[in-house]
């Protein structure tokens, strides 16, 4: 056989490769081709993803941002409220103790000063007046940290602004920038925030509370307590009036019952007085309440009111007396206490004049009360009564110089009588004494106190003289 030759085609291996070789390529190809256009799709569908995850993420931080904002403004909110609640419960209790305070002045005589501080105190400014409408016109009855004095006339502009508010019957508000309508504030009185109300009694506004100078405007709710206090304060002052109306009626029952006992015992007579004077002196020396005071004027007056009790022939008997006069005598304190304390505003006074007779070291009558379980009033009333009975003439002795009385005082301290007492006592009997003729002090009468005055009925004539 004849050899091939180099480059004959009839005898060179084919070119191209057969179909069973290329299907498989083909088919990798697709695959890798449909595998690329899979993955591109899940790119493009993640890229869509991943940008729609950006906006909702941007919506929730904007959202978020707001829900803070939101937040931060509730806090303050709360906070605001919180404090705000504060406010409140600090106002409503100043306003209740005011109130109660405001009461209880009925008692020591105080009420305007009582109602001016509790407006200051619950409106939180710095000073203020209490301008009362009376008879006579417009007079000042209570003033703080103002020029003005208790009893004095309003300035112009005080009167004015209170004439407004009495006539309105509502509040008046103003400030330094912004004085009441066609009103012209005087020197030193162009407060910073100022705020006046009424004061109705018996139905109409009888007073003006004024409240001046707050750092700050006045709220409404200040504003609101200011026109409780003014509410609350007319009946204070209508109370205060029923209280006067009562005291005097008692006062006249004290003064019949002790003209009663100057009546039936002559010896007694001006010894209430003087006792009741002293005891006043000595109260006021011991800085004792206006209550314990006034419990140790009105024992003193009253403290021998039981001796109506007694039989005229044992109070007079120009002898000593036989044990059971001497009982009949002490028995006076029980009379007396039995006739006081059926009188309401006299019951402390009651006790008082049933233990007048008690000892320092536990030895007297009625009950051996014996030092701080005496009342105090009992304590002062048994050193004063003592003290008089022996520099007055009785039919059973003559009357004792004062040094002897005063000697006789000094000599039972500690036993019959409180040592303090006595001490007090005999400075207020040096009171008296020294005091110069006209002076407040020689003057004081019976010894209740200041601003009542004890009736004294014209006694008729004796028929025999």
């Amino acid at each position: 056989m004849e050899p091939t030759k180099r480059g004959d085609k009839s005898t060179a291996r084919p070119t191209h490769l057969p179909a069973d070789d290329l299907d498989p390529t083909l088919t990798l190809l697709r695959d890798a081709a449909a595998a690329h256009l899979t993955v591109s799709e899940d790119l493009l569908e993640e890229r869509d993803l991943h940008q729609q995850l950006e906006r909702k993420n941007e919506v929730l931080r904007q959202a978020n941002g707001i829900l803070e904002t939101v937040h931060e403004t509730l806090r303050t909110e709360i906070e605001q409220l919180r404090t705000r609640e504060v406010l409140q419960r600090e106002r409503h209790e100043a306003l209740l103790a005011s109130i109660q305070t405001m009461h209880r002045a009925l008692f020591v005589g105080t009420t305007a000063a009582h109602i001016l501080r509790a407006s200051l105190n619950v409106t939180r400014a710095e000073r203020g007046y209490y301008v009362a409408d009376e008879a006579d016109g417009m007079r000042i009855r209570a003033a703080v940290d103002v020029p003005a004095s208790v009893g004095d006339r309003p300035s112009p502009f005080i009167a004015a602004v209170a004439r407004r508010v009495l006539d309105s019957g509502n509040a008046v508000h103003w400030n330094s920038q912004s004085p009441p309508e066609g009103l012209l504030p005087g020197d030193g009185e162009a407060f910073r925030e100022a705020v006046a109300v009424p004061v109705s009694l018996r139905g109409g506004p009888s007073g003006v509370i004024f409240a001046l100078d707050k750092d700050g405007e006045f709220l409404d709710e200040e504003v609101d307590s200011l026109l409780s206090v003014g509410s609350e304060a007319g009946v204070a002052l209508e109370n205060a009036h029923l209280r006067e109306e009562v005291q005097k009626s008692y006062i006249a029952t004290i003064g019949m019952l002790a003209d009663t006992l100057e009546a039936k015992d002559p010896y007694t007579k001006g010894h209430c007085d003087q006792v009741s004077q002293y005891a006043r002196l000595a109260a006021e020396q011991l800085n004792l309440s206006p209550e314990d005071k006034r419990v140790a004027c009105y024992t003193a007056l009253l403290h021998d009111v039981g001796k109506i009790g007694v039989s005229d022939g044992v109070l007079n008997k120009p002898g000593p007396l036989i044990p059971e006069e001497r009982k009949l005598v002490e028995a006076h304190v029980r009379i007396g206490y039995d006739l006081l304390r059926c009188i309401p505003a006299l019951e402390d006074v009651a006790d008082a004049t049933l233990h007048h007779h008690e000892w320092y070291d536990g030895t007297g009558y009625p009950d051996g009360l014996a030092g701080d379980a005496i009342p105090v009033a009992s304590r002062i009333v048994g050193v004063v009564d003592a003290y008089c009975a022996m520099i007055d003439r009785r039919s059973y002795k003559e009357a004792y110089p004062p040094e002897r009385a005063r000697a006789e005082l000094l000599r039972c301290a500690g036993t019959q009588f409180d040592p303090r007492m006595v001490e007090v006592v005999l400075k207020a009997i040096d009171l008296v004494d020294g005091a110069l003729p006209g002076s407040n002090i020689a003057d004081l009468g019976c010894g209740i106190l200041p601003g009542i005055e004890r009736p004294r009925p014209e006694r008729p004539p004796p028929l025999v003289s």
